[in-house]
């Protein structure tokens, strides 16, 4: 959804409200959203202040208290209006390759800790339900970090070499590891999550929560971590140490690596540095926009509503706690008391 167009259709707040709750309660039996209550007995209350905004309010007779349709949702607890709410999420969408909270608070006029702590709760709505994949699929290994830098010996301050334990590039690094798995046809659909492992176990595990094996073909590069696949399904390498990259037209990882390309890309010139405590979330929104770039705008911004007021999944508790700033602030503060 452009920008024009969500300013004429979501201008109010009023406006917001009303769709949120065609959303999460059109043609379903209303339940108190409280948790451990889920009570019937519901009455509509009349409109009340909800902080500086006009929001309809239910009362639950049961375990008498009222609540709003943003109770257990992204919105809950937050004094941003949801027009601008609204806004943050559809740049969100229209960015291929991510936004960063600064032209976040630039675009929607907020300061940059509202925009950051919002864009993190939308990549909370972000987190698919992941369907199991089939058919044929690539799977692939990238590392997130820093570039290599050069060091100087400690006995020769002057003399410049590449330190192996700083420079060395892809498997062995410092960096972290993550793994992705996507479906080359049908859906075209991608999964990718942070491994602190990459043992064999590690790839069949993860193989086995997101892959219909039996009727699955994988295609690999030559690491000794796949091997183990062998044994469960029909498995394929490119020899990629060969010089190998395409085998027959058909074997290649290329459309993994394309997406590592894009998340690249989206770090190095939107997000610059990740913490690998928050890189979940990222993988989270680069995935779910990958898997979503057939659909039409307006659909996905309607999808990302719903996901953000889903009974089902409360996304609220899996917001980030502390800022990575002050996070960074304690460690480094925390190794210079310890010498």
């Amino acid at each position: 959804m452009n920008l024009i167009e969500l300013s004429k259709k979501f201008n109010t707040h009023k406006k917001c409200v009303a769709h949120l709750e065609k959303v999460r309660w059109a043609g379903k039996y209303l339940l108190c959203p409280i948790k451990k209550c889920s009570s019937p007995s519901i009455i509509k209350r009349q409109n009340t202040a909800d902080r500086s905004y006009k929001t309809t309010t239910y009362h639950c007779n049961d375990c008498n208290k009222d609540f709003t349709v943003l109770k257990g949702t992204i919105f809950e607890k937050s004094q941003l209006s949801l027009p601008k709410w609204f806004m943050i999420i559809a740049l969100m969408l229209n960015a291929k390759k991510g936004i960063s909270a600064m032209q976040l608070s630039r675009d929607v006029g907020i300061p940059y800790k509202t925009a950051w702590y919002s864009s993190m709760r939308v990549r909370c709505a972000m987190l698919d339900q992941a369907n199991m994949l089939e058919g044929i699929l690539e799977m692939d290994e990238a590392y997130i970090g820093g570039k290599p830098r050069h060091r100087n010996k400690p006995d020769q301050p002057n003399a410049a070499y590449l330190s192996k334990l700083s420079t060395k590039r892809g498997r062995g690094t410092n960096q972290v590891p993550i793994v992705g798995i996507v479906e080359r046809e049908g859906k075209k659909r991608v999964v990718a999550k942070v491994q602190d492992g990459l043992t064999g176990k590690d790839m069949l595990a993860m193989l086995k929560r997101y892959v219909k094996m039996d009727r699955a073909i994988l295609i690999t590069d030559e690491y000794r971590g796949y091997n183990i696949v062998d044994k469960y399904m029909q498995h394929l390498k490119v020899n990629h140490s060969k010089k190998e990259y395409v085998r027959d037209g058909i074997i290649h990882t290329n459309t993994i690596e394309g997406f590592w390309t894009i998340i690249k890309n989206g770090i190095r010139g939107q997000y610059h540095v990740l913490s690998k405590k928050y890189l979940p979330f990222y993988l989270a929104e680069f995935s779910y926009k990958y898997n979503r770039k057939s659909q039409n705008r307006t659909v996905m911004f309607d999808e990302a509503l719903d996901n953000a007021v889903s009974d089902e999944k409360c996304t609220v508790n899996n917001k980030p706690k502390k800022h990575p700033k002050f996070l960074a602030y304690r460690l480094k503060k925390k190794k210079a008391q310890n010498g």
